[in-house]
């Protein structure tokens, strides 16, 4: 049983039900969790409260390597209420780029501490960083993947899920500004803005274990498929 609540988030995904909100086409997958089934569809979370600092993690497989299109596009995704996700001064912005990326294949993240214009309080890899970040996913693999935000923020991602073989493990410090959205958003995918569906979500993505918080996963929540 998933939960929604001040602080926190929970959504195991596996049991045909969601604590978020399912936005265009998307289908319980048994055994597997939710499926995107298109790039336009996405699931929502309205959090009640703002997370400063925390965790969004969760369990993914789906994901392929030279996926055609998706330029930018998106695994998951938070922001300030329902503006353009992409110029949003709250954007954070977790990309596996499919064919048209730059480069294709490529894990790159974006975040945004109250001001996209100001380049300032903008963090994200360097040129350099997302060239040396090409993956070859494997949609039958589970990848676990978990960014942490506040004074530091870090992408990591493990094959195999929680236990398994980091692939991707790569942080930065936060100096400036502060993630303080008044209406805060999450997003398994992301919602089209404006660049386009090929900057939204991954067709054929399937999402479980989900959990969002101001504190890290409990090592006791174990994995969704085991507490079914």
């Amino acid at each position: 049983v998933g939960f929604l609540r001040a602080g926190e988030l929970y959504d195991p995904l596996v049991h045909g039900e969601t604590v978020g909100e399912r936005v265009g086409s998307t289908s319980f997958i048994v055994g597997k969790g939710l499926q995107l089934n298109n790039g336009m569809s996405f699931v929502r979370y309205r959090l009640p409260a703002t997370i400063r600092a925390g965790e969004y993690s969760m369990d993914v497989e789906g994901l392929r390597a030279n996926n055609p299109g998706a330029d930018k596009a998106k695994v998951f995704g938070m922001q300030d209420g329902d503006d353009d996700f992409i110029t949003n001064d709250y954007r954070i912005d977790i990309q596996y780029r499919g064919t048209t990326g730059s480069p294709p294949n490529a894990i790159q993240w974006r975040v945004i501490y109250g001001d996209a214009d100001d380049l300032n309080v903008r963090y994200e890899p360097d040129t350099a960083k997302r060239f040396a970040s090409v993956f070859l996913l494997n949609p039958a693999t589970t990848y676990h993947w978990k960014f942490t935000w506040g004074s530091t923020v870090r992408l990591t991602m493990i094959e195999g899920g929680l236990g398994g073989n980091t692939l991707y493990d790569f942080g930065l410090p936060a100096p400036r500004g502060q993630y303080n959205p008044p209406r805060h958003v999450a997003y398994l995918g992301a919602p089209v803005g404006r660049s386009g569906n090929e900057s939204a979500s991954i067709a054929g993505a399937i999402y479980r274990n989900v959990w969002l918080s101001d504190r890290p996963r409990p090592a006791t929540l174990g994995s969704a498929l085991e507490i079914k």
